[in-house]
């Protein structure tokens, strides 16, 4: 299963600012586009069920707040119509996902109601979260056996639906107790089931030790069955690169980088790409065209799925609110939009089925130079210039082949010489010889 995710495209949904309708039938009827245009494999879907009110964010509420796991939000549509996205996503050959919230429940949650002993109490005995002070959750309490068992069903209740896989939210703070009854239910009814884990930022991680609560490592959750982690990991050093203009952060970066790919399970896989719910779009980093295709093609060359938020293919230029209404702009930006379409057309390619590495080489300066390794020994090469400069910047690394090179996003030839190459656009460089690159 994880090796077939290497190629695939992942469009992330958030039904309610999707389209004005905000409602399934709206998705089910953009299905044509995001298969035949986007070449999406699997759509995920935020939360769709029921949210509470009791301390609601804005006036439509978070959807990470949910009163009831076996309820589907109205303003989204009937059970019926959900059943119809799942039947007509699988009728199109693409999978489907679901936000899966099991770290809390909102405050007037049905379980608060019928199973406060389920519900995690601070020292003095009251309902409360663990770490954080959102004022719409409280957390649950996974020593109760009663707990697992009931959230398991969940799982099971949603994949007899059809449902393809779970993305699961906060999914370091999870114990492994609930993950191990989880894996022998979908072991025996749902094997094909795919796991998405919201793994945490290091920062956070160690935050919530500090406080006493367990918080899983990376490793840990790919032992426990998940298919894929965020790349929270090593992230939060992009971001403030981006923001700060310091490149100490980016070197630091380069290393993460590193350390994810020899530190983890041989067979990890990680999404790849910048932007979700969560994080802000890439436009709101940087107005600059170059490096906005950078800040695109570098999380896909690497190993592992491409992770699409709904209007990064339309360039949105905000994060859509969580709270309220906030239409998503399906305005097109052709020459964006193509750009887009060659990215997801390299992450397709079946030779991206046979790469075993992505090595980051050393380089200097505010570049990333990473090595794709293929199972015949063939390599293909990502540059990236991440310099604020519209310019061409010189990239070296005593680890690049001289050599002619092709650049799949342009089919134009390159020369490494002397181990360096100038650097405007980011390339994807392969030997002729070597990659065999598919017409589109």
């Amino acid at each position: 299963m994880k090796n077939e995710l290497k190629t695939k495209i992942i469009y992330q949904v958030y039904v309610r600012n999707f389209s004005k309708e905000g409602t399934f039938k709206a998705v089910t009827k953009k299905l044509d586009y995001l298969k035949d245009e986007l070449k999406v494999d699997i759509v995920y879907l935020l939360p769709i069920n029921t949210i509470g009110s009791y301390g609601k964010k804005g006036d439509l509420g978070c959807p990470y707040s949910i009163k009831n796991y076996y309820e589907i939000n109205s303003e989204l549509g009937t059970l019926e119509d959900f059943k119809e996205l799942i039947n007509e996503t699988h009728s199109k050959n693409m999978k489907l996902m679901i936000d899966i919230v099991f770290n809390h429940t909102s405050r007037d949650s049905e379980i608060v109601k019928n199973h406060p002993e389920w519900m995690y109490k601070n020292n003095e005995g009251k309902m409360a979260n663990k770490v954080g002070d959102w004022s719409d959750v409280y957390d649950l309490d996974y020593s109760n056996p009663e707990l697992i068992d009931y959230l398991v069903d969940v799982i099971k209740y949603y994949s007899d639906l059809g449902v393809d896989g779970y993305r699961f939210d906060v999914a370091s703070l999870i114990p492994s107790s609930f993950y191990i009854k989880l894996k022998e239910m979908l072991d025996k009814y749902h094997p094909d089931t795919i796991l998405l884990a919201e793994s945490i930022h290091p920062n956070f991680a160690t935050y919530t030790r500090s406080l006493g609560f367990n918080a899983l490592s990376d490793a840990e959750l790919y032992e426990l069955g998940f298919d894929l982690l965020y790349t929270y990991n090593n992230f939060e050093y992009l971001k403030d690169y981006l923001i700060k203009k310091d490149s100490s952060y980016l070197d630091i970066y380069k290393v993460l980088l590193e350390y994810e790919e020899a530190y983890n399970p041989s067979s990890n896989l990680r999404i790849r790409g910048l932007e979700n719910h969560d994080q802000p779009r890439l436009i709101e980093y940087t107005k600059n065209e170059r490096l906005l295709h950078t800040l695109l093609a570098l999380p896909v060359f690497m190993k592992g799925p491409m992770f699409i938020y709904n209007g990064l293919e339309t360039k949105a230029d905000h994060n859509l609110s969580l709270f309220t209404k906030d239409l998503m702009d399906d305005t097109i930006d052709t020459e964006w939009f193509n750009y887009v379409k060659k990215v997801i057309n390299f992450k397709k390619e079946e030779f991206n089925l046979d790469v075993l590495t992505s090595s980051i080489l050393p380089s200097k300066g505010n570049n990333i130079v990473i090595r794709n390794n293929f199972k015949d020994g063939s390599k293909m090469y990502g540059l990236f210039n991440l310099s604020s400069s519209l310019t061409s910047s010189i990239i070296k690394s005593e680890e690049l082949e001289d050599g002619a090179y092709i650049d799949y996003l342009t089919n134009k030839v390159y020369v490494i010489e002397n181990k360096s190459i100038k650097v405007k656009e980011p390339l994807y460089l392969f030997k002729a010889e070597t990659i065999k690159k598919t017409e589109n």
